[in-house]
């Protein structure tokens, strides 16, 4: 579509003869013919009154017309050369934009996928400890395992002794996330007073799948794969 197909669109919209909307304009009706039949160009001062005889905005009709056309036959014209260029730069500026955009995304995706894999910011091991029993006030906190080479005596004594430890086992298991080292010690709350202890000792270390670490490798290659489509869109489009 053509600047005078699309001008003799809109007027035969609004209803006027080309005899109204000349007078309107401040030309002849032929001369207003030739323009819509594209005969003749107007200048910028014509097509100024063109418009604001039909209340249009340049803006709005050129993005109706095929960008060829505009470069082709209509750019001679100051104001339409003017708004061709100001969308060149806008578009060097989206095309800008949208490569940043896809850098930014791939810099991002790259580390939030490795700590996801690699489960650095969310550790998935499972810490189990566990106390043989409790640790009575003025024990040693390693009561249970030392209990052998504490006795003195006799045989029996000793062996009573070693009885009346077995009695006392109450084990109690306690999986954590968080790394206490081999051993660890801590009072029991509903104790009669701090005096009494469990003593906790590293027994396995399991690995558990936490959702996060999941999540951050899914968004990790959603967001590069984007970026990368993105650029390589970036990439191949054509030259203008």
């Amino acid at each position: 579509m053509t600047l005078g197909d699309y001008l003799k669109q809109q007027r035969t919209e609004q209803t006027l003869s080309q005899a109204e909307l000349a007078e309107k304009m401040g030309v002849e009706q032929s001369y207003l013919s030739k323009l819509e039949a594209e005969r003749s160009l107007p200048s910028a001062e014509i097509l100024t009154a063109w418009l604001t005889a039909l209340e249009l905005e340049l803006d709005d009709v050129l993005a109706h017309l095929d960008r060829a056309y505009l470069h082709a036959k209509l750019a001679r014209i100051p104001s339409i050369d003017a708004w061709l260029r100001q969308q060149k730069v806008q578009s060097l500026v989206r095309e800008r934009i949208r490569l940043y955009a896809a850098v930014l995304c791939i810099a991002v995706a790259v580390p939030m996928f490795y700590l996801g894999y690699t489960k650095l910011l969310f550790d998935e091991s499972i810490y189990e400890y566990e106390s043989p029993g409790v640790v009575l006030p003025g024990e040693p906190q390693d009561i249970f395992a030392l209990a052998p080479q504490l006795q003195n005596g006799s045989l029996s004594e000793r062996h009573q002794a070693h009885v009346d430890i077995l009695k006392r086992r109450d084990p109690k298991i306690r999986l954590l996330q968080d790394y206490r080292g081999a051993q660890f010690s801590q009072a029991i709350p509903e104790a009669p007073n701090d005096g009494f202890t469990r003593t906790y000792y590293l027994e396995k270390t399991h690995q558990r799948a936490r959702w996060p670490n999941t999540l951050l490798q899914a968004l990790g290659l959603f967001i590069g794969t984007a970026g990368a489509v993105l650029l390589m869109a970036l990439l191949r489009k054509p030259k203008r």
